[in-house]
C-alpha cells in the first residue's frame, strides 16, 4: 500500500507544475489572429490579441508591421493602440505598442487593461517614414477566469487520482478473487 502511495504521490507533483495558472502578458493563454495582412495606409498589419479569450484588465495586442510595398517589416515606427468601449460608458485606453514587452523582437505590443465585459473597438495607428495608416477592430472582453483556472488545474489532477484509485481498487478486487490476501501471500514466500 505504500508503494501506491508513493506512486500517487509522484503523479500529483508531476502533474502540478504542468499548469502556469498565473501566467500574464503578451501570448500567455492563448493567442487569436484577428487581422492578418490588413492594409493600412502604406503599411500591412498582423495584430494578434491574448490571452483567448480577452478578459477585463488583461487585453494584450501584438502588431507586426511590414511595408505594403516590399513587404520589408518596420521596426521603427510609432505604433499606437487605442480601446473605446461599444456604449462610451467606460473611458477609453491608450497605450503605446512598443517591442519592449512583445514575443517576437521585431514586433510591437501593448497592454490595455480594459475595464467592462462587452465590445471594445480596438484602433491601430502606425505613423513611420512611409506615412501614416491606421485599422479598427471588434474586440469581445468577458469577465475573470478564476473558476476557468480552477477547472484547468483541478480537473487533470483529479482525472489522475481517479485513475490511480482505480487501479489499486481493480488490483486489490482481482486478489480478493484469486484468494490472495496479504496474510496468505506471506504464507506462500516461506
Amino acid at each position: 500500500m505504500r508503494r501506491w502511495l508513493a506512486v500517487l504521490a509522484l503523479t500529483l507533483l508531476l502533474a502540478l507544475p504542468a499548469a502556469p495558472a498565473g501566467a500574464e502578458g503578451p501570448g500567455t493563454g492563448g493567442r487569436r489572429v484577428v487581422l492578418e495582412g490588413e492594409q493600412a495606409g502604406p503599411y500591412v498589419l498582423r495584430v494578434v490579441t491574448s490571452p483567448t479569450p480577452p478578459r477585463v484588465d488583461n487585453l494584450y495586442l501584438e502588431v507586426r508591421v511590414e511595408l505594403a510595398a516590399s513587404g520589408a517589416i518596420v521596426t521603427d515606427a510609432l505604433v499606437l493602440t487605442q480601446a473605446v468601449f461599444e456604449t462610451e460608458a467606460e473611458p477609453s485606453l491608450q497605450a503605446e505598442a512598443t517591442h519592449d514587452i512583445a514575443p517576437i523582437p521585431t514586433e510591437y505590443a501593448a497592454h490595455l487593461p480594459v475595464t467592462a465585459t462587452g465590445v471594445w473597438q480596438v484602433t491601430v495607428h502606425i505613423e513611420g517614414e512611409q506615412g501614416t495608416g491606421e485599422v479598427s477592430f471588434p474586440v469581445r472582453i468577458t469577465g475573470s477566469t478564476a473558476i476557468g483556472t480552477g477547472l484547468a488545474v483541478g480537473l487533470p489532477v483529479a482525472g489522475l487520482i481517479s485513475v490511480v484509485v482505480l487501479f489499486l481498487w481493480l488490483q486489490r478486487h482481482s486478489q480478493r478473487e484469486q484468494g490472495e490476501t496479504p496474510e496468505t501471500r506471506g504464507n506462500e514466500e516461506r
